[in-house]
């Protein structure tokens, strides 16, 4: 790289100070070391890309050689299909029991919504008896105030009895309602 640089330095117009061609090659050589580190970067991305590819593989080869040539990883395969196969008749002989088993409780809850259904019809007749009760004591309430509102007129006669005179009381008697006056209109009668 040195020679490429004393080249550009070579074909530089004559009459540059040494300080002028030095902050030339200072940029050049700042210009060239990005361009290298960016291709760096570059390639480092690549490569880390390509590296993690290959392990990946690897890794993969070494699992298929590993299941093909280890007695304990097909042991652990063979464990894994006969759980299973056991899993699945248990769960069918389980199935069983949990279907009688939700059964028997749909067919508590069918009775007891039945029971529920009885209960609740037993009371809409009884709320319907009552709103009958209520609507007939209503009218009559109706009625009673608009009898109320007429004038009372009476048949009957009252008699005054006054203790304004209780010397014309008859002679012998404790009674001091029973005067004269009154007995006069009790034979009158």
């Amino acid at each position: 790289m040195s020679k490429t640089l004393e080249q550009i330095v070579d074909n530089l117009p004559e009459g540059l100070s040494e300080s002028g061609i030095q902050e030339i090659k200072a940029v050049i050589d700042e210009t060239v070391e990005n361009r290298v580190n960016e291709h760096v970067s570059v390639l480092t991305a690549k490569v880390s890309g390509y590296l993690r590819l290959k392990l990946d593989e690897m890794k993969q080869t070494a699992r298929r050689e590993l299941e093909a040539s280890d007695e304990t990883f097909r042991a652990v395969k063979i464990y894994e299909a006969l759980k299973s196969v056991i899993a699945d008749d248990v769960a069918s002989k389980d199935e069983g029991s949990v279907v009688s088993r939700v059964k028997a409780e749909n067919d508590e809850l069918r009775e007891s919504v039945e029971n529920l259904n009885k209960k609740l019809s037993v009371s809409i007749n009884e709320n319907n008896t009552l709103e009958d009760a209520v609507s007939t004591l209503k009218e009559n309430l109706v009625s009673l105030e608009e009898s109320e509102k007429a004038p009372f007129k009476s048949s009957e006669q009252a008699l005054i009895i006054t203790n304004e005179n209780e010397d014309r009381r008859p002679q012998g008697t404790n009674n001091a309602f029973l005067t004269e006056d009154v007995l006069k209109l009790v034979q009158n009668k």
